[in-house]
């Protein structure tokens, strides 16, 4: 077996795949950054890149620059998340949420160390919070972040938060473990997380996982405000989010 192919993927249909899901987790690279990062030639990435840009799959510079998922990506990416059966059993269950707290209501699941949002629905309030399908949120600052994270077993949550530390594109260092850990802690024991203004200045959530049949969780939920309206009631919102999951959850056939 040659260096360039110990330890990579094999075929040409898995080299395109791992291109492409490589630039999943990391929104862009250069040819060179996708050569060195999936152990491929130089060569060899070239003549994929330009065949996924040719199909729509990829875009961005054709001479050396960063390329980036493409319109064909961004297609499929929406037909997932619309075929995605958690939709069918949350969506009902969040609009009660939505009619109760009147603020905008989310359901996300994970991907590679963020979660994507696959379904948003906006509130009635005059002023609200807002954002496209298909958004994604980190882990360690955001409602829906720290909601799944602590549902996490302790070890595999631990497992987690070491990548986030090891990722480039994550902010967490090593020296904010403790802090982040004693937050997921209180999630666990309420029952539901908190985003106090710390991913939007501007805005503040409360979130709650949801779980499968098995107990681990599979997505979270979320309602996120106005901070000044939100903060009043973020315990009693925070309490009917957890009510919310774990409804979901029983749909998924979870049995506390």
């Amino acid at each position: 077996m040659s260096d360039e192919m110990r330890g990579a993927p094999a075929g040409a249909l898995d080299r395109g795949l791992a291109i492409l899901s490589h630039l999943a987790r990391h929104r862009k690279s250069t040819v060179a950054e996708l050569a060195e990062s999936l152990q491929l030639s130089r060569s060899t990435t070239y003549r994929l890149v330009e065949r996924l840009r040719q199909q729509g799959w990829l875009m961005g510079e054709e001479h050396g620059g960063p390329v980036r998922l493409g319109p064909s990506a961004a297609q499929l990416a929406v037909a997932a998340t619309e075929s995605n059966p958690l939709r069918d059993v949350a969506v009902p269950i969040l609009r009660e949420l939505l009619e109760s707290t009147r603020e905008t209501v989310s359901l996300a699941v994970p991907s590679a160390l963020k979660m994507v949002f696959i379904h948003r629905e906006r509130g009635p309030q005059p002023v609200g919070v807002s954002a496209e399908l298909g958004d994604a949120r980190p882990l360690h600052c955001t409602s829906v972040g720290r909601a799944y994270l602590a549902a996490l077993p302790v070890e595999h949550c631990e497992r987690v938060l070491e990548e986030l530390v090891a990722s480039s594109d994550s902010p967490v260092r090593a020296g904010d473990l403790p802090a982040l850990r004693e937050i997921l802690e209180t999630t666990r024991a309420r029952g539901w997380s908190q985003d106090r203004r710390e991913f939007d200045r501007s805005s503040s959530c409360c979130g709650a996982a949801i779980r499968d049949q098995s107990g681990m969780p599979v997505a979270a939920i979320s309602v996120a405000g106005v901070a000044e309206r939100m903060e009043p009631e973020i315990e009693a919102i925070g309490r009917q989010v957890a009510s919310t999951g774990r409804r979901i959850s029983a749909f998924l056939g979870y049995v506390v």
